[in-house]
């Protein structure tokens, strides 16, 4: 019984302080000459962290961020954030048919998984989250949002293309219960 408690302990204590675990990550690395890399979450690998692309305009930024699947496909993962108090969430709109990949060529059409918009505060997040199917070790991911891709308030958005190079390289993974 007292090794149990002194082994819950410690197992509760590791939580919450967190935990580091060296490794080797294979991902996607973003092209930076394709816009700014950025994180996609606040905690996980600390060298390979900016692992997304991110490109600003006047009022409104996009983020991709592509990576591998657990069923043997690519995930594509692209949000757009709308900066215009006056804006209601109903003059934002995402036309899938307008996202095109680049590479791989000849490849089926991005399969829509998700779909979410929320507004708050003036802000106005809408994203989409795509499938390519049958693509675990695909080099190259490069995706085009033609133009008007995203429409605000009747205006629609400039082309946009994002590039990431499957890569491998040392990382330490950290989490903590914080994340």
């Amino acid at each position: 019984m007292k090794l149990r408690t002194i082994l819950l302990i410690g197992t509760l204590a590791i939580g919450l302080s967190g935990c580091v675990i060296p490794t080797d990550r294979t991902y996607y690395k973003p092209e930076e000459s394709y816009g700014e890399a950025v994180a996609s979450q606040s905690c996980g690998y600390l060298r390979t962290n900016q692992d997304s692309l991110k490109q600003s305009f006047n009022d409104y930024s996009v983020k991709v961020n592509a990576s591998q699947d657990g069923r043997n496909g690519v995930t594509i993962s692209v949000s757009a954030i709308v900066d215009r108090p006056q804006l209601d969430i109903n003059d934002i709109l995402f036309d899938t048919n307008k996202v095109h990949l680049i590479q791989p060529e000849n490849r089926e059409k991005l399969k829509t998984k998700n779909a979410f918009k929320h507004q708050s505060y003036g802000t106005i997040w809408i994203s989409r989250t795509f499938l390519l199917p049958d693509a675990p070790f695909e080099q190259v991911i490069e995706l085009e949002l033609a133009p008007g891709a995203i429409t605000i308030k009747g205006r629609p958005s400039e082309r946009m293309v994002f590039k990431f190079s499957l890569t491998t390289t040392f990382d330490v993974l950290y989490f903590s219960i914080n994340c």
